[in-house]
């Protein structure tokens, strides 16, 4: 579902029409494609036509400085594992005073001012959409205004910059419908995450039945997602959305850049109180951040990653074996 929210204003006929289709997308789907103005044409052509390129074609020495905080496996560069096709850097809460100068001083020494002002304008916008969505995800299912104030106010924000290029031809790499997967299949763990791509695709999502659905990469559109921290805390209202990413066609690259949020530090997760009734009996046991994401990266979290692994870990009504 595609839903228009750009010029909306709260406690209009607009706005609560789109929040019902936000509401609608997120509950039967775990995703919304929204048509935002957080990514105007200039700031897209800045941010994919020289940000993304120039950050990437640093020297490898050079990208393995810009990681200096811990957040699992993936707190800096990753790229570094052979054959690998995809590259990825974060800068973590981005949208904090001087983050993004520390990130960029690790990188250019001698400064890189017009770097620093995209991405600032990146993470300002997008958070700012990120929140409005999932305002309009709580709004929809009935969350009060100060249960809605905190949970967005709890949350620590990493955009994550990613480079897709063509698998090399010994490649041993998954393969779906004759293409050849570059990000396997899984829902993500944190709260949520704006997926914004550039005009090569490649993003799949699973829906009803099963089957994968191709999000294209149309401009002035971001792709909204839920993960399994949103799952834990609407009690189950808001699936995770699994999602994969298809390898580019030979010959090209592919940008994205994602900004993911999830609760800050590692507090015990629970469900709203809320979003818990006779109709909705809990759904999960309240459970730490830390631990379940130490679940995910196991062997048997892995192998479950398509089928639910947050109701493995601690579901109500745990089962050991994939449904």
């Amino acid at each position: 579902m595609k839903v228009d929210l750009r010029g909306l204003q709260p406690n209009t006929m607009a706005w609560m029409n789109a929040m019902v289709a936000v509401t609608a997308s997120m509950t039967a789907h775990g995703y919304v494609v929204v048509v935002h103005d957080a990514l105007d044409a200039e700031l897209r052509c800045a941010l994919f036509g020289h940000a993304l390129p120039e950050l990437f074609g640093l020297p490898f020495d050079t990208k393995k400085r810009s990681g200096v905080f811990s957040n699992g496996p993936h707190g800096g560069y990753d790229g570094e594992v052979p054959n690998q096709i995809l590259e990825s850097i974060p800068i973590l809460n981005p949208a904090e005073p001087g983050n993004i100068q520390d990130f960029v001083g690790r990188l250019w020494p001698q400064g890189n001012p017009g770097f620093c002002d995209t991405i600032e304008s990146f993470a300002k916008n997008v958070l700012e959409m990120a929140q409005t969505v999932e305002r309009m995800t709580l709004e929809g299912l009935g969350v009060c205004e100060e249960s809605i104030a905190w949970q967005l106010s709890s949350q620590s924000h990493t955009i994550k910059m990613m480079l897709y290029g063509t698998p090399p031809d010994n490649a041993e790499l998954s393969l779906a419908d004759n293409e050849v997967i570059s990000l396997g299949a899984h829902p993500d763990d944190q709260m949520t995450t704006v997926i914004v791509q550039h005009e090569v695709g490649g993003l799949e999502v699973k829906v009803d039945g099963g089957r994968w659905l191709a999000v294209p990469p149309e401009p002035g559109t971001l792709m909204f997602i839920g993960g399994d921290q949103l799952t834990l805390v609407t009690n189950g209202r808001v699936p995770a959305c699994i999602h994969r990413v298809i390898a580019p066609p030979s010959g090209h690259e592919r940008f994205s850049v994602l900004l993911s949020r999830r609760r800050k530090g590692d507090p015990m997760l629970r469900a709203m109180d809320e979003l818990i009734d006779e109709d909705h009996p809990l759904m999960y046991n309240p459970c730490r951040h830390e631990d379940y994401r130490a679940f995910r990266l196991s062997e048997e979290g892995r192998r479950l990653r398509e089928h639910n692994p947050l109701k493995v870990f601690c579901g109500v009504e745990k089962h050991g074996s994939v449904e």
